[in-house]
């Protein structure tokens, strides 16, 4: 893991694509979602945390970087938010110099094989990220996914369509999803 990280964040570095380089990446991102297995792996699941966090920070890129749903995200890697209710469901940074991101607004979910398609109605999406700037001072939020696509080789596996995110505002093959919302007013 420390040979990838490092070979990707060099290639980053010399092509400048570090903000601090002037260029567009202003975020790293070292795990996600890890915390739903690290319990299984004892004491060795927040020592695994722990250097995951150190080595990526000693790569020194001059942005942030971040854990997606880690509680426990050492300093100074910024724990962050994953899902759809993160304006209910986030317990906000683990320490008073993070900012409150959430990396992962789920707009819809992966589709389960002859499953029922799940769909965000706007105006659900629209109150949560309201609530989440509201009762965490949030200061981001990324929609997920954007663009769906379909799995290398058109493989899937038990149950899970080939299809990865079918119900994203672009569908896999770049077609505009057409949904018919109400105007979501917040004075009502």
């Amino acid at each position: 893991m420390k040979n990838f990280t490092t070979m990707i964040v060099s290639m980053m570095k010399s092509e400048s694509l570090y903000a601090s380089q002037g260029g567009p990446i202003i975020l790293s991102q070292i795990e996600n979602e890890y915390e739903n297995v690290e319990a299984a792996f004892h004491e060795k699941g927040a020592s695994y945390v722990r250097w995951a966090a150190k080595m990526a920070v000693d790569l020194q890129t001059g942005v942030p970087w971040v854990m997606c749903k880690q509680s426990d995200a050492p300093d100074p890697v910024i724990n962050t938010c994953n899902g759809m209710k993160c304006g209910e469901t986030f317990k906000g940074p683990n320490s008073p110099n993070k900012p409150s991101l959430w990396t992962e607004n789920w707009t819809s979910f992966l589709q389960i094989y002859g499953g029922e398609t799940y769909i965000r109605s706007a105006e659900d999406i629209a109150y949560h990220v309201i609530l989440f700037i509201a009762r965490n001072n949030g200061s981001y939020i990324n929609y997920y996914m954007y663009h769906g696509g379909t799995n290398f080789g058109r493989t899937g596996s038990a149950y899970v369509i080939t299809s990865y995110y079918d119900q994203a505002p672009l569908d896999e093959y770049g077609n505009i999803l057409v949904f018919h919302f109400h105007i979501y007013r917040l004075d009502k």
